[in-house]
This record gives C-alpha cells, structure tokens and sequence, in this order.
C-alpha cells in the first residue's frame, strides 16, 4: 500500500454536516472513536460482519470480487447450478420467474432467493449447492490484514457475530470457534462470555438445516434462543456493523437491523455502521462512522480502536487547522513519525552548525 493510501484514513474527519466546521466534525468523530474503545476496553463491544467483509479479503489484487459471493451472485450461482447439473429445465416456469426477478427487480432479492430454496429443496441439493459455494474459500483469500484486525478486536475481547455463511473466521485463518444459531447450550455460553468463537446469525454452510437465504422473519424464526441472545447484546453492549455498506445486496443486514429497530423501539445512538466516504447507506437509528474513501482504509480505522490512545500528544492551539488538521489527528503514527524526523533534522541542523 503506498503512502497516500495509509494516510487516507485521516481524510474521514473532513466529511463535516452542513454548518459544521472540520473541528466539530473531527471531535465528533473522535469522540466516537473513543466510544468504540472504551466499549472495546470494557468487553462490551460486538462486532457484526457483513458480506462486505468476505468479498473484500477475496477480491483481486485489481479489486474485482468473486461474483457468487454478492446476494444478486449467489442467487445466479444456484439458479445457474439447478440447469447446469439437470435438476431442472432452463425453461421452467418458477426458474424463469426468479431470473426475472433479478433481472427487473433487484430489490426483490428475497423473493428469488425464496424461489431457489424451494428448487434447490426439491432437488435435495440445498447442503451440496452450499458447499460448492462456500467450501474452500479460505484458499482464495488475497487480504488477510482485514481478518487479522477482525480477529485482534476478538482477542481483545469483542463478540463477533456474523450474517454470513461462509467459515473465514474459522478455517485456515482465524481458526475460531463456529457458534450455530439452533445450539442452545453454546448460544447461552456465547451470550455469558463463558464461550467464545464467532456466531453465525443466519447458519454456516457448515450446518445446511441452520441457513436462514429466505424467511428472515425474525418473528417467525420457531427458535427463540437466537432473538434472546441478540435483544440481550443490543440492549447491553455498543454494536459496530463491518462490512454492510450500501451496494452489497445483502438483505440479511436489512432484516437484521429491522428486526432490531421493531423489537427495540427506543435504540440509543450508541450503535454504530462503518462506512467509505461518500457512501449514501444511511440504516437509522445507527451512526455512520466513516472509515476513508478506499476500502484500503478500513483496517487502518480497525486498527486505531486496538490503541490505547488516539495520539502521542493531546491536541493543542499550536496544531494545525483545516484540512492539515484532518489529516494531522487521524494518524498518530504519522505524528510520531513526523516527530522523530523533526528530532533528526534539529540534531542534524545542530551539527552543521558547529562545524561551521
């Protein structure tokens, strides 16, 4: 990564609201930051992953993601596996109705999802289909550094949940523990701290009965262990959704924050969504923290809560203003750095002056 990509990060704090100045907006910022660690700090921080996550640590070195891995690619994928493999004709009527869908109304993911569940049921291929998905993408990892961070905010002692199917966090990499939805015993450890791991809020490919692709009714879950477990830690604990921006398709992040917002009618602020700079996902009640521009900047945003301090040196009349101070606060690192420079410059300036 070069040197404009890791100073980025410092660019968040200029994204003031109208009528703010960049200070408020960088204190603001800041403050919450602050929040976040001291949550983390006093174990009562959960961090909630999204598809973005998976498709990022898997994207090419150009940034191109794995299709199957989008909400509107999965569904193509097991669509495109039921003709492919002959468990179905491609002019099927229910086949046909659910590519329209994709092709006309997007938005309407769950509905072709639910259309798929029922083909892929029929032609008990539902556990096959996932693993040919799913199974072995802990190879095809290509950023590791975003799961690293992930797994030094677990060590420190953040709950990871997750809406995704997929074993990242487990296999080859994390090697956490996989906490299903449908155990009861784990999800009342999990929910103690007695037991820790990552658990998967819509199932794990791993377990095909627990995968939640189209009845995200979390009313009419038959379970009830997992609502508990949620209502508990979104009453209790500061939550940071990772990896749930906007342009992500991802309808179990929907669900899972409306089911939220209808079961607790007064959430406080405290919850929070990581966001790229300029994206217009904007999921009330949760405060948008933004992260930089560049998905390159999201592990050096991770990074800051793992710090005991934001800076070396408390903030004073003397430090720069405007866009410097932007940059100039949102890097401590970048300030010790400077410092040292400075330190040697003034040595070294000293030196050629005693020669002369």
């Amino acid at each position: 990564m070069d040197l404009a990509g890791r100073f980025d990060v410092g660019l968040i704090m200029g994204s003031e609201a109208p009528g703010q100045t960049k200070a408020e907006a960088a204190r603001i910022e800041l403050d919450r930051i602050t929040r976040i660690r001291d949550a983390l700090n006093d174990k009562k921080l959960v961090v909630v992953i999204g598809a973005g996550v998976t498709l990022n640590v898997t994207a090419s070195q150009s940034g191109k993601t794995l299709d199957r891995l989008s909400w509107l690619g999965l569904i193509r994928h097991g669509l495109n596996y039921l003709v492919k493999d002959d468990y179905i004709d491609k002019d099927d009527y229910r086949l046909r109705y659910a590519q329209e869908i994709l092709d006309l109304y997007p938005g309407d993911l769950l509905e072709a999802a639910r259309v798929l569940r029922a083909l892929l049921d029929e032609a008990r291929q539902f556990p096959t289909w996932l693993k040919a998905v799913f199974g072995g993408l802990s190879k095809e990892v290509r950023h590791r550094a975003l799961l690293d961070v992930l797994k030094s905010l677990h060590e420190r002692g953040a709950m990871l949940l997750t809406t995704n199917y997929d074993d990242l966090f487990e296999e080859g990499y994390c090697e956490l523990r996989r906490i299903s939805r449908s155990n009861h015993d784990d999800l009342l450890k999990f929910q103690s701290g007695e037991l820790r791991g990552i658990l998967h809020v819509h199932g794990s490919y791993h377990d095909p009965a627990d995968v939640i692709i189209d009845a995200t009714d979390y009313e009419n879950v038959q379970s009830s262990d997992i609502k508990t477990v949620l209502r508990t830690l979104w009453n209790t604990y500061t939550i940071l959704f990772v990896g749930c921006g906007s342009g992500l398709e991802d309808p179990n992040f929907g669900a899972l924050l409306q089911w939220a917002c209808d079961d607790q009618k007064n959430i406080s602020n405290r919850h929070c969504v990581l966001l790229k700079t300029g994206d217009p996902f904007n999921p009330k009640p949760l405060v948008r923290l933004k992260f930089g521009p560049n998905y390159s900047d999201l592990v050096p945003y991770l990074q800051r809560l793992l710090s005991e301090q934001e800076t070396d040196d408390p903030i004073d009349a003397t430090a720069p203003s405007g866009a410097e101070a932007n940059w100039w606060i949102g890097n401590g690192k970048a300030q010790t750095f400077l410092r040292a420079l400075g330190k040697l410059w003034n040595a070294t300036s000293c030196g050629m002056a005693r020669e002369r």
